[in-house]
């Protein structure tokens, strides 16, 4: 079997928000609407044009990317909530690329937000298994655990070479 054509996919617009420190001030969904509004602006669409929604973030409920997307206009398109660690924003990007080329959906809308607590990353889950258990207790048998940043050691971010 011939494989598929697929159709060329291009990003038309870009938005982002200002870095802020965590203080309370602004929530996701003030931060995920500014960047979308931009998006949009830079790209010369309205939201009506859009297929299909992606939203990304890591420290949220299961639906923060709906709310986000809810205030765009409620078209009744499919919204999909991406958390991916440090490569939430490019999984997102490849969803939506792939989306597109495989004739899914014409326009897709990715949006990307982050509402952080003050400190470290850590864990909120504490009734259940770390994910990263197995492949630490295995890196600290076969070669050792150093001072280094955890997520650098065991290559937890997909988007950078570590």
């Amino acid at each position: 079997m011939a494989p598929k054509q697929k159709s060329p996919v291009y990003v038309l617009g870009v938005g982002m928000t200002k870095f802020i420190k965590p203080r309370g001030k602004v929530d996701y969904t003030e931060l995920g609407y500014e960047a979308g509004v931009k998006a949009l602006l830079d790209a010369h669409i309205s939201y009506d044009d859009v297929d299909q929604g992606i939203a990304c973030y890591c420290y949220g409920d299961s639906t923060c990317g709906q709310r986000v997307f809810y205030q765009f206009g409620l078209t009744k398109i499919p919204v999909y909530n991406v958390n991916n660690n440090c490569s939430t924003g490019s999984t997102g990007l490849a969803m939506g690329r792939t989306l597109i080329a495989n004739g899914a959906a014409d326009c897709v809308m990715v949006v990307g937000f982050e509402k952080m607590n003050p400190g470290s990353l850590q864990s909120f889950w504490k009734d259940r298994e770390n994910p990263t258990g197995t492949t630490v207790k295995m890196m600290a048998e076969t070669r050792g655990v150093t001072n280094a940043p955890g997520a650098a050691q065991i290559g937890l971010c997909g988007d950078c070479a570590c």
